[in-house]
């Protein structure tokens, strides 16, 4: 009985730590995909008003905002990884 116990707690443990790298995979996915799209953002902004120079700081914030954002996800993922499998 307490053989099965312990199995089972060892399956528990793994299938928690599965559970754990695919979340921080979405969560680097989620970065990404927003990073792209205010990048995208930011490239519409610049061409589309280029004569409103308001709008063009925007995009070019926007663009920044998105270089940022898919940094975050390429550099954070790894770091996570590394920690979860520490564990």
């Amino acid at each position: 009985m307490n053989d099965e116990l312990r199995k089972k707690l060892i399956s528990h443990k793994k299938l928690a730590q599965e559970r754990t790298i695919l979340a921080n995979e979405r969560t680097t996915l989620a970065y990404i995909r927003t990073g792209f799209g205010s990048f995208g953002l930011g490239i519409a902004f610049i061409k589309l008003f280029e004569e409103n120079m308001k709008y063009v700081y925007a995009g070019y914030i926007a663009l920044i905002v998105g270089i940022i954002l898919i940094l975050l996800g390429l550099v954070y993922y790894p770091l996570r990884k590394k920690r979860e499998l520490s564990y």
